[in-house]
C-alpha cells in the first residue's frame, strides 16, 4: 500500500499541475490569479478519491489525472458560489474570493471554472462533459434544495437528499468516469453507489465539523451552518431527541431573533449537539455507510488499490479537519 500513497502522491501533484496550466491559460485582463491567490486543491478529496478509484479498476493514470482536475475545478467553482451566497471571509485558509474582489467577480470566476472543469474532463474521453453537466445539474438542484428549506426544520429524508444531491453527484461521477476510463461497464452500478455513498458520507462529516471543528484546522469558518439556519444531520438528530429537542428549538428561535444572528447562542446550540452526543450519531451514520462499502470495493480488480481507497475512504468518516 505504500506504493500506492507514493503513485497517488505523484498523480495528485501532476493534477495541481495542470489546474495551475489551465489558470495560468487565463489572460490577466480576465482575472488575474496571482493577484487574487486561492487554494484550488484544499484536501484534495475528490481528486484522491478520483485516482485511488481509477488504480482500483486499472484505468489509464494519465487520463484520470486529468478526470481528478476536473472535479476539483468544478467543486471549487462550486465553492466560490457558496461563498457568495453565504457571504464567508475564510476558505481553505485563505480570503474567499467573495472577500477579496466581491460577489460579482466571484461568481464569474465560478463561472470560468465550471467551463474550464468541462474542457478538462473532455481531453479524458469525449462523453465526460455530458456526464459532468448532469452532475452539476444535481450539484446545483442539492444546494437549491437547502437554500429553499433555510430556517426551516426538514425530515432526515430531506436531509439525506440535499447531501446526496450537493456532495454525492460530484463523488459519484468521479466514480463512474473511472469506470467509463477503465472500460469495466459491469462494475457501473457498484462505482455509482460507491460515489454516491462517499460523497454522502464527506458532507455528514464536513456538517459534524460545523459543530466540532475548529474554525482555524477547518480552513473555514465554524457554526456558520447554525447562523444561516441549514438544518443538516447532527442538529436534526437533536430536533428530533425528546429531551434535547425543546432547548435546541429555543436556542434557535435566539438565534433568528435579532437582525443578525445572536453568535452565544449558536455557540450553546454548537455545544447542545457536541455534548448530546449527536454530532457523534451523525459521524457513526457516515462511518457505518463506508463500512458498507467495504465488499462492493472487493470486487475491483486490483486488490492492492483496493485497500488503498477502502483505507482512504475510512479516513474520511474519521477525520476532524
Amino acid at each position: 500500500m505504500t506504493k500506492t500513497a507514493g503513485s497517488i502522491d505523484n498523480s495528485l501533484l501532476s493534477v495541481k499541475d495542470l489546474i495551475s496550466a489551465e489558470l495560468a491559460g487565463i489572460a490577466r485582463e480576465v482575472f488575474d490569479f496571482d493577484l487574487h491567490p486561492f487554494n484550488f486543491m484544499g484536501k484534495a478529496a475528490r481528486a484522491r478519491f478520483t485516482l485511488l478509484a481509477a488504480g482500483a479498476l486499472k484505468a489509464d493514470m494519465p487520463l484520470a489525472v486529468r478526470t481528478a482536475a476536473a472535479a476539483e475545478l468544478a467543486h471549487t467553482a462550486s465553492l466560490m458560489h457558496d461563498d457568495c451566497l453565504d457571504m464567508a471571509r475564510y476558505r481553505r485558509g485563505l480570503p474567499t474570493l467573495y472577500d477579496q474582489v466581491g460577489v460579482n467577480a466571484a461568481i464569474l470566476v465560478g463561472d470560468l471554472l465550471i467551463t474550464l472543469a468541462l474542457e478538462t474532463a473532455g481531453r479524458a474521453a469525449p462523453d465526460l462533459p455530458q456526464s459532468l453537466l448532469g452532475a452539476v445539474r444535481r450539484m446545483t438542484e442539492g444546494a437549491l434544495i437547502e437554500e429553499n428549506s433555510k430556517g426551516r426544520k426538514i425530515s432526515p429524508e430531506l436531509a439525506q437528499k440535499i447531501v446526496s444531491l450537493k456532495t454525492g453527484a460530484l463523488f459519484r461521477w468521479c466514480s463512474l468516469a473511472a469506470c467509463r476510463l477503465a472500460g469495466r461497464p459491469e462494475l457501473l452500478e457498484d462505482c455509482a453507489r460507491i460515489g454516491e455513498d462517499a460523497g454522502c458520507a464527506f458532507q455528514i462529516i464536513d456538517d459534524v465539523l460545523d459543530f466540532e471543528g475548529d474554525a482555524e484546522a477547518c480552513g473555514k469558518e465554524t457554526q456558520q451552518d447554525i447562523r444561516e439556519g441549514k438544518f443538516t444531520l447532527p442538529l436534526i438528530l437533536a430536533l428530533n431527541d425528546a429531551s434535547a429537542g425543546p432547548k435546541a428549538e429555543k436556542l434557535l428561535a435566539a438565534i433568528k431573533a435579532g437582525p443578525e444572528p445572536d453568535l452565544s447562542s449558536a455557540l450553546e446550540l454548537a455545544a447542545l449537539v457536541r455534548d448530546g452526543g449527536f454530532s457523534a450519531a451523525a459521524r457513526k451514520a457516515a462511518a457505518d455507510k463506508i463500512a458498507a462499502l467495504s465488499p462492493v470495493i472487493d470486487r475491483f480488480p486490483a486488490a492492492e488499490e483496493a485497500a488503498a481507497l477502502k483505507a482512504f475512504l475510512a479516513a474520511l468518516s474519521e477525520r476532524t479537519a
